[in-house]
């Protein structure tokens, strides 16, 4: 959102290595939802580009650093990632899962970010400023493809619910940098692709 809202950071990441109690930190993917059967959304087919896009938004505080020269398949692909990144993000700053996410991402990958941002908000965890991505070393393997994920929280404000004034990541102790590897699958040969997971790799870039 991984607060708890980008893929786990700072002692979030707990699920992957374990923890003892600690001060609540803002959440992210790596927190695991209570598994719930559902049906698989159909992902809402868009034209595949002749190159990968800026999806950069001003407005929503989310910057895309150095868009990969890509065509093809593989541009699809990175836009699938770029725009659930922007759909996180948005998720992650107004405090409530984006109605698009569950058109467009698995039903695990939903329920993921469902989590996240229900334990953020439990907390009075919150996001503001500005959210810098980099997607690389997007491949593609028949019906499946994998991209890098960076997001950089160096413009980052966080929140809280009390009333206090917004903090950077130094200032709460959160990690400047969430590495993750998303995962998607496609249904017309790489002309759309939709996310399937997200798994969260470290802390560096």
């Amino acid at each position: 959102m991984r607060v708890r809202g980008g893929l786990v950071v700072g002692v979030c990441v707990v699920v992957l290595a374990g923890c003892g109690a600690q001060k609540a930190e803002p959440a992210g993917l790596t927190a695991s939802p209570t598994p719930a059967a559902s049906a698989s959304p159909t992902p809402s087919p868009t034209p595949a580009e002749d190159a990968a896009t800026d999806l950069s938004d001003a407005e929503l505080g989310i910057v895309f650093v150095d868009t990969p020269d890509l065509t093809g398949p593989a541009a699809s692909a990175h836009d699938a990632v770029a725009i659930f990144e922007v759909e996180y993000w948005r998720s992650k700053t107004t405090g409530a899962t984006s109605p698009a996410l569950a058109q467009f991402a698995s039903p695990e990958l939903l329920r993921k970010v469902e989590y996240g941002v229900q334990r953020n908000s439990e907390d009075g965890f919150g996001f503001d400023g500005t959210l810098h991505i980099t997607i690389s070393d997007v491949t593609i393997d028949g019906g499946t493809a994998t991209a890098s994920v960076c997001a950089d929280y160096s413009d980052v404000l966080f929140t809280n619910v009390d009333g206090s004034a917004p903090q950077s990541f130094q200032e709460i102790d959160f990690p400047q940098y969430e590495r993750s590897t998303t995962r998607l699958s496609t249904f017309d040969d790489g002309a759309t692709w939709r996310p399937e997971d997200a798994t969260f790799e470290g802390n560096s870039c």
